[in-house]
């Protein structure tokens, strides 16, 4: 049976906290010796506002950043197997007499190799 969502909780899914109303804050007081979290409203400030309390709160941030769109990761398996197939191949000419066609050639005297 398919599950038909309103308008309603299908906005409210899209937030990262689900469940949790999009003009409210968390708050964590402490009560007894535990510390429970309690939601109240947001106030709603200005952007000037919004942005010194920013700079504030992260001083150094010059909100540039120099390499956009590279994921910084450990090197994984595919990785490795890319470093070793550009360390053994070679993209070059494979026809004499038509110099557009261009292909990945093995380069000899590496392991694996037949010859």
């Amino acid at each position: 049976m398919t599950r038909i969502r309103t308008i309603k909780s299908g906005a409210n899914s899209i937030r990262q906290y689900q469940g949790k109303p999009s003009n409210m804050e968390t708050v964590w007081l402490k009560d007894d010796k535990v510390i429970k979290p309690f939601l109240r409203p947001i106030k709603p400030i200005t952007l000037r506002e919004r942005r010194a309390r920013h700079q504030k709160n992260h001083p150094s941030d010059s909100n540039e950043s120099k390499v956009r769109g590279v994921a910084f990761r450990k090197k994984g398996r595919r990785d490795k197997e890319l470093a070793t197939f550009f360390k053994e191949h070679i993209y070059t000419f494979v026809d004499e007499n038509d110099l557009t066609k261009k292909e990945w050639v093995r380069i000899s005297g590496f392991a694996g190799d037949d010859e």
